[in-house]
This record gives C-alpha cells, sequence and structure tokens, in this order.
C-alpha cells in the first residue's frame, strides 16, 4: 500500500501513527510540492488534499477518518476500537471533537493570522469554538498511559498531532499560557514521546517543522 502525505500534515500524520501502532507495510510518498498542491494532484486525490491511501489493489480511499476505520478493519491487531460498542461510540466521539473542534479551528486561526488585515471578528469566533473543543477533549482525558486511558486507541492517533502543532500554534500567536486551562492535553506531548510510534510520528512533525520554517525564511529574504 501506498500514502500520499506530508510529514507536517496533522491529517497525514494521524493515519501515519495509526499504521505505525498496526505495522502496516505501507510505502510513504510525497505529493507535488507545493501549497496548495497542484492541480494536476486530482488525477490522484479528487479533493487534491492528502492523506491519499492506495490500497494494494489499486483503489484510492481519501479522508483520514476514512482511511483509518479502513485500516482497523483490514488490519485487527492490535485493535484500536474498543469491543464494547458504547465504548467504541466513545474513542469515535473523542476523535471526531479532536479533529472537528480542536484540529479545525486552529488550522483556521493560523491562516487567519498569516493575512494582511486580519478578522478580529472570526478570529474570535474560531477561539471560542477552539476553547470549547478543549474543554470537551479535557473534561474526556485521561492522566495516562493514553489519551483514554490503559488502552492505545484512534484517540492517540488524532491526539498526537493535534497536540504537536499547538507548539508552534502558541509561539506564532504570541499566547504561551494557552493550554494552562488543560493540563491534561498540555501534558500529553510526554505520553506521546513515551510511545515508539507516536514518537516517531511527533520527530517526522518535528522534522517537517523545521523545513517549512527554513523555506519561510527564505522565501521572506
Amino acid at each position: 500500500m501506498k500514502l500520499y502525505s506530508r510529514p507536517l500534515s496533522p491529517y497525514s500524520s494521524i493515519v501515519r501513527a495509526l499504521a505505525y501502532i498496526k505495522n502496516v507495510p505501507l510505502k510513504l510518498i510525497a505529493p507535488p510540492p507545493g501549497f496548495p498542491i497542484p492541480e494536476a494532484f486530482r488525477a490522484i486525490s479528487p479533493l487534491n488534499r492528502i492523506p491519499v491511501l492506495i490500497t494494494g489493489s489499486g483503489e484510492t480511499i481519501v479522508e483520514s477518518v476514512v482511511i483509518a476505520e479502513y485500516l482497523e478493519e483490514r488490519f485487527p491487531e492490535p485493535a484500536l476500537l474498543p469491543n464494547d460498542s458504547k465504548d467504541r461510540a466513545l474513542v469515535r466521539m473523542f476523535a471526531r471533537i479532536t479533529d472537528l473542534d480542536v484540529l479545525a479551528p486552529m488550522m483556521k486561526l493560523f491562516e487567519l493570522y498569516f493575512v494582511p488585515q486580519r478578522n478580529e471578528a472570526e478570529i474570535k469566533a474560531q477561539f471560542t469554538r477552539l476553547h470549547h473543543g478543549l474543554a470537551a477533549i479535557e473534561a474526556r482525558m485521561a492522566h495516562g498511559p493514553f489519551a483514554l486511558g490503559d488502552d492505545i486507541s484512534f484517540a492517540d492517533a488524532w491526539l498526537t498531532p493535534t497536540r504537536f502543532v499547538f507548539n508552534n500554534f502558541r509561539t506564532t500567536i504570541g499566547r504561551p499560557d494557552l493550554l494552562d486551562a488543560y493540563p491534561k492535553f498540555d501534558a500529553y506531548e510526554q505520553i506521546a514521546l513515551q510511545h515508539p510510534a507516536l514518537s516517531r510520528v511527533w520527530g517526522e512533525m518535528t522534522d517537517g517543522l523545521k523545513i517549512f520554517l527554513s523555506e519561510l525564511e527564505m522565501g521572506a529574504a
């Protein structure tokens, strides 16, 4: 199988985390360079975004949540969703809140901060959404050893890249205190760094960020 992925992409990182935990045989392929991805990539990804999984039989699967479900069914060990239907729903809910109410508004805020004229009303609205999401995540998190307790799950695959992005995000917006009200979420960095698969993703994102920042500096020079 092949995965079109970029090291710094949080959505690609979610899929890589799942693949590494499950030891999925996966060939990583970089999409064409450029932001946004060049239109020619639509020949591979109809939505022209990553991640994109190409199965062994040649099927194309897009969207991180769909790829995650496919990998869970195709490679059931170790299981990253509980056996009980209620518990599975709770893990999926945690992942979706992380995705839609924490990661999504944070990525939107990155965009809003890098425009010549800021829309302060929209920034305020996105921060409100972000804090609601963080509060919901904080209320559901365990104190370890994983996001939701004793067992690694989808929640950890979503939380690892999301928590990573917050380090640069806080620096970018000048808010080092942003996570003070969410101590379990803030401390999750140490949990991720202690697990081989999650720390591998963290390291890849770290390297990707260094490259991205160096490219920004060269572009500004």
